[in-house]
């Protein structure tokens, strides 16, 4: 009889050894998810506004250390307790030397005035503040890594999904000054070494947008009993949540992952009188007529494109989790409860 040796001696000891490979193969598994992200000192320009508030509490809740930067005095609600300092200043401003002293590794960039005003003029002055803001980051010696915040509008005419690969073509100042931005960024990034993710986010909605933007704008109608009217209702964009876009900057601090330009966007086209009906269905009592006053969109942009998300859910392994009824849902509540929220400031959304 020919006797087997090894792991396979019987199957009682085969189960014993099955067994003790799935309790290590269990104590790796575990170990990688309850496994803690490095701890960052992070600085977040934008800190009061539409993204980059609520993305100074989720990496505090990360157990980073935060310094906010806000052009404008903050309110209340719009930084949370246990920054490690605030600094009210443009971006283009020096660096005070108490936060040069304390050293940042991560910087979120999220500032960008003006915003609806996509002309030459605007456009310029945020360039110019940005390129000095820049030069201060790089030359930080214990900087690894930039974020920035671009715009699907960098595509320019763009119809379809948008690829990350696909030759930005700017249409209008605001996406030509994003677009130059970025370029000087990753050339400046490059002779210090520092990594650079930049975003490019699509029509970013949710509680503290600018009472301007879209879903503010026909709430506001809807909870005043009147019944909206949109100018182009068929037109179509692509529509993401603050709270998803929050987490792709989440990420882009906790995660170790090779940087480059990823769009932040639902992969999905929604036309605008969708979304109207979609609001008006969860507000009762609609019947006088109103208008919706929008911004004019930038002149020669075409807004029938979306997001291709196969670079960003393969790097960064994110994808949005809240569909659009469910985050007009929140957004009406929150509105009901505190009115529509002025973020005029630092609003860097895609649209």
């Amino acid at each position: 009889m020919v006797r087997r040796t090894g792991p396979w001696v019987s199957s009682h000891n085969q189960d014993i050894w099955i067994c003790r490979c799935l309790s290590v193969l269990w104590q790796v598994v575990t170990a990688e998810s309850t496994m803690l992200p490095p701890t960052h000192r992070v600085l977040v320009t934008g800190a009061s506004g539409f993204i980059g508030s609520p993305l100074c509490r989720v990496l505090l809740a990360d157990g980073h250390q935060v310094w906010a930067m806000s052009r404008r005095a903050c309110k209340e609600h719009d930084l949370p307790d246990g920054l490690d300092g605030v600094s009210l200043q443009s971006v283009g401003d020096r660096f005070p030397a108490d936060l040069l002293e304390w050293g940042p590794t991560v910087i979120v960039n999220l500032a960008w005035s003006g915003i609806p005003d996509y002309g030459p003029e605007c456009s310029i002055f945020n360039l110019e503040q940005q390129v000095r803001l820049v030069d201060q980051a790089v030359a930080i010696e214990s900087v690894c890594r930039f974020v920035g915040a671009g715009t699907c509008l960098e595509y320019g005419d763009h119809v379809g999904p948008c690829s990350e690969d696909e030759e930005a073509a700017p249409t209008n100042y605001l996406a030509w000054a994003k677009q130059s931005l970025r370029r000087y960024l990753l050339l400046a990034a490059s002779v210090s070494q520092v990594d650079v993710v930049w975003f490019r986010i699509f029509f970013a909605y949710g509680p503290g947008q600018r009472s301007e933007g879209l879903l503010p704008s026909l709430l506001k109608d809807l909870l005043a009993g009147r019944q909206p009217v949109l100018i182009n209702p068929d037109a179509a964009r692509d529509f993401v949540y603050i709270d998803d876009v929050v987490e792709a900057f989440r990420r882009a601090v906790n995660h170790n992952f090779s940087p480059g330009t990823f769009n932040v966007g639902s992969g999905l086209l929604v036309s605008l009188s969708d979304v109207r009906d979609v609001a008006a269905g969860l507000v009762a009592g609609s019947s006088e007529e109103g208008t919706v006053l929008l911004p004019a969109p930038p002149e020669g942009s075409d807004h029938e494109m979306y997001a291709s998300l196969k670079l960003v859910s393969s790097t960064l392994g994110w994808r949005p989790l809240v569909p659009l009824g469910e985050g007009i849902r929140r957004t009406w509540r929150a509105m009901s409860e505190t009115g529509p929220q002025r973020q005029a400031e630092e609003d860097c959304s895609g649209g």
